[in-house]
C-alpha cells in the first residue's frame, strides 16, 4: 500500500493507544522528505508506523487499511480537517452497502477532493484501498464529471479588454444556476413555484500581491492588483412569503459567488469596463424579466451593497461628495440645528445620470463643485448603490473613537489634528497600553498586510465585558480627564449598540434606533464641537435607520454587508500561489477563478457548516 505524505501531527481519539515519535519513526534528520521516496523507501521508514496502525486496528476492530485510510482523510488538510472528517465518516460508516454512491451524493465527493487537496492519483489510490474493504466510491472521472458540471467550467471565458485581462462568467447564467441548486436540494414537499429571490452583489480590489510582483511584458496588465466582482444570494421566498432558503454564514467567502476577475488597477475607468461590458445591462435583464428555472420563474431583487467608501464613490460618481447617500456638505454635517432635522437620503444615481445625457459633460464639471452636486464623473453604476458597508462602518467608527481620546488624552488640544505628532504619540501610548492590558494589537502592521485592525477585533473591542480588566472601556477611561468620563461612556457605548444592530440579521425597531443615533450625533458635536466627524460616521449615524427601514425591511445589514466580498481577496492570493497554474496569465486567473465558483457552490458550502452540535442542513422547508 502507497502512503501519501501525513501532515505534522494526526488527530486521534483520546482513547487510541496510537503514539508516534516523530524522530524516529518518520526519521527527519534524514535528507529526503517522504515525499521524494520510493514505495519501497516509504515502506522501511514506516515500518514503525505500520506496526502501530496494526497494533490500534486490532483494539479498534477495524482493519488497518480502513484505519490508515480514515487517519490520511482526517488529517491531510488542517483548515478543513473536522469539516472532511464529518463526509469521511459518513463514507466510513457506508460499509455494509455498496455501491456508496448514490447513497452520498457526488457533491460530498467533490467537496471532498477540493477541501482534502486531492488529485487523481491520490483519489485512484484511497479508492483501490477501500475498494479491498467492500467500499465502492464513485470512479474519478464521475466526480470530475460532475465537479465540471456544478462549477460551469464550459461557461468561464476569458475577458478580452485589448488584450487577456481576466476571466468571468454570465451573471444570468451564475445566478440562475446557483438558484437551480438550491431549490433542487429543497424538501421534495416544498412549493417552489413563483419564487422571490433577493440578492446582493458588488466589487471590491486587492492589492499587494507579493508572490507576483515581477515585470511583466503588457504593462497594462498588472498582477499586483485585482477587482473581484461578485453576488451572494440572501434569500429565497416562495408564493406564500414563507422564507424556504437563507445562508447560515452570510458573511462568509463561501456564500460569494464570483462573476468577474480582473487583473487591471483599481481606477475609474477600469471599473467602468467591468461595469458596462459585464454587469449593467445583465442586472438590468435580471431585474426586468427575473430568472427562467426548471420548475418556474422566479423574480429577482438585487440591492447593490458590497463595497468601500472608494469604489462607492466611483459608482455614484460623486467623488468629491462627503457622503454618497445625501448631498450635505462638511458644514452642514457638523451643524447641529441639521441634524435634529435630519438628513434624508436623496442622491439618486439615475437622477444623476439624467444630468449629464441632458447636458455636455464638460460644461457641467467645469461648474463650482456644490453647484454639480459634488459630482466628479457619470456615474458608473445603473442601479442606486447602498453604501452599507457594515464592516467598514466597524473600521473607521472604531479609528474615530480611538483619534478622540487620543485627543482627550492630550488635555490641552481643541483641534482636529490626526497627523499631529503630539496626537501620534498619544495613540502610540494608548495602543501599547491597550496591547498590554488585553492583547490586542491595534493598528500595527501586519505580516499578511494591512494592519491588526481587522473587523473581529474591532468588535471585541465594541462588546462590553462583564470582567472589568478585560473591558476595552475600562482601560481607555484611565487615560482621558475624569469630567469626560461620563460623555465618553455613553457615546461608545451607543455606538457599540447600534454597531451591533447596523451588523445584525434581527429584526429592528427602527424609530428608536434613530433616536438613539440622533442622541449620539447631538452628543458629539454637543460636548466635542471641535472633533470632525467622518463621513462613514456621520452615515452610520444619519443614514442607518433610513437604509435599515427603506432597504432591507427593517432588519440588520449582515446580509448586506461587504465582509464576505473582502475575505475573498485573501483566497485570490492563496489560490494564485498555491492552486493554479503558473506558466500563463490565463490559466493563473482561470484555476483562481474556478476555484471561487467552486467554494461559493451553496451545496458545497453548506457541508462546511456541519459540526457536533449543529444538525441544521442547507434546506430550510
Amino acid at each position: 500500500m502507497c502512503f501519501c505524505p501525513l501532515p505534522k501531527k494526526p488527530r486521534l481519539s483520546a482513547s487510541s493507544s496510537l503514539t508516534i515519535n516523530f524522530e524516529e519513526d518518520f526519521n527527519l534528520s534524514k535528507k529526503k522528505s517522504l515525499a521524494d521516496l520510493t514505495t519501497k523507501g516509504l515502506r522501511n521508514r514506516l515500518s514503525s508506523l505500520k506496526s502501530h496502525l496494526e497494533s490500534v486496528a486490532e483494539n479498534e476492530h477495524v482493519s488497518p487499511k480502513t484505519l490508515a485510510t480514515y487517519l490520511l482523510l482526517l488529517c491531510c488538510n488542517e483548515e478543513q480537517d473536522m469539516n472532511s472528517a464529518n463526509v469521511c465518516k459518513e463514507i466510513l460508516e457506508k460499509g455494509n452497502s455498496s455501491p456508496i454512491y448514490p447513497q452520498l451524493s457526488l457533491d460530498k465527493f467533490v467537496f471532498l477532493l477540493d477541501s482534502l487537496e486531492v488529485g487523481k492519483t491520490k483519489y485512484l489510490e484511497l479508492r483501490r484501498t477501500l475498494l479491498s474493504e467492500d467500499l465502492k466510491l464513485p470512479g474519478y472521472n464521475s466526480v470530475a464529471k460532475h465537479r465540471a458540471q456544478i462549477n460551469l467550467l464550459d461557461e468561464v471565458r476569458i475577458i478580452h479588454r485589448e488584450f487577456p485581462c481576466g476571466v468571468g462568467i454570465s451573471y444570468t447564467r451564475l445566478l440562475t444556476h446557483t438558484v437551480e441548486r438550491i431549490v433542487s436540494n429543497l424538501s421534495p414537499d416544498t412549493l417552489v413555484y413563483s419564487l422571490k429571490v433577493r440578492v446582493s452583489d458588488g466589487l471590491d480590489g486587492s492589492r499587494c500581491h507579493r508572490v507576483y510582483q515581477q515585470a511583466i511584458s503588457n504593462p497594462d496588465l498588472s498582477t499586483k492588483t485585482f477587482i473581484l466582482f461578485g453576488f451572494k444570494v440572501n434569500s429565497i421566498i416562495n408564493a406564500n412569503d414563507h422564507i424556504l432558503w437563507k445562508p447560515h454564514h452570510p458573511n462568509s467567502p463561501f456564500c460569494t459567488r464570483p462573476v468577474a476577475l480582473l487583473a487591471l488597477p483599481e481606477n475609474e475607468e477600469s471599473v467602468k469596463f467591468l461595469m458596462d461590458s459585464l454587469i449593467n445591462n445583465e442586472t438590468s435583464t435580471i431585474e426586468e424579466s427575473g430568472l427562467c428555472l426548471h420548475n418556474g420563474n422566479a423574480e429577482v431583487k438585487i440591492i447593490r451593497s458590497h463595497f468601500d467608501t472608494k469604489m462607492a464613490k466611483m459608482l455614484s460618481g460623486a467623488g468629491a461628495a462627503n457622503c454618497q447617500m445625501c448631498t450635505a456638505t462638511f458644514q452642514q454635517i457638523h451643524d447641529i440645528s441639521i441634524v435634529q432635522n435630519g438628513f434624508p437620503i436623496n442622491r439618486i444615481i439615475r437622477d444623476a445620470r439624467d444630468v449629464f445625457d441632458v447636458v455636455d459633460e464638460e460644461e457641467f464639471l467645469s461648474l463650482p463643485t456644490n453647484q454639480r452636486f459634488n459630482l466628479t464623473h457619470k456615474p458608473i453604476s445603473e442601479k442606486d448603490i447602498i453604501s452599507a458597508s457594515p464592516l467598514h462602518a466597524y473600521l473607521r467608527t472604531f479609528s474615530w473613537f480611538l483619534l478622540l481620546i487620543c485627543h482627550l488624552q492630550c488635555g490641552a488640544i481643541q483641534k482636529w489634528s490626526p497627523t499631529s505628532p503630539i496626537i501620534l504619540g498619544a495613540k502610540k501610548f494608548i495602543t501599547s497600553l491597550i496591547e498590554e492590558k488585553l492583547s490586542i494589537s491595534i493598528d500595527t502592521p501586519s505580516v499578511q498586510g494591512g494592519t491588526t485592525t481587522i473587523g473581529n477585533v474591532v468588535r471585541r473591542c465594541f462588546t462590553r465585558s462583564d470582567d472589568t480588566v478585560q473591558d476595552f472601556l475600562y482601560w481607555i477611561l484611565t487615560v482621558v480627564p475624569q469630567e469626560t468620563h461620563q460623555v465618553v461612556t455613553t457615546i461608545f457605548n451607543n455606538l457599540s449598540a447600534i454597531l451591533r444592530l447596523y451588523d445584525s440579521n434581527r429584526k429592528v425597531d427602527a424609530e428608536g434606533l434613530d433616536n438613539v443615533c440622533r442622541e449620539t450625533y447631538e452628543s458629539i458635536l454637543t460636548n466635542f464641537s471641535w472633533a470632525h466627524v467622518t463621513p462613514t460616521l456621520h452615515k452610520l449615524l444619519a443614514h442607518a435607520p433610513q437604509i435599515i427601514a427603506d432597504d432591507n425591511d427593517g432588519f440588520g445589514l449582515e446580509d448586506l454587508s461587504e465582509e464576505g466580498l473582502e475575505s475573498c481577496n485573501k483566497l485570490v492570493r492563496r489560490y494564485r500561489e498555491r492552486f493554479s497554474r503558473k506558466f500563463s496569465f490565463e490559466d493563473n486567473v482561470k484555476d483562481v477563478f474556478i476555484r471561487l465558483i467552486s467554494q461559493s457552490d451553496p451545496i458545497l458550502a453548506s457541508f462546511r457548516n456541519i459540526t457536533e452540535n449543529d444538525s441544521s442542513q442547507i434546506y430550510l422547508s
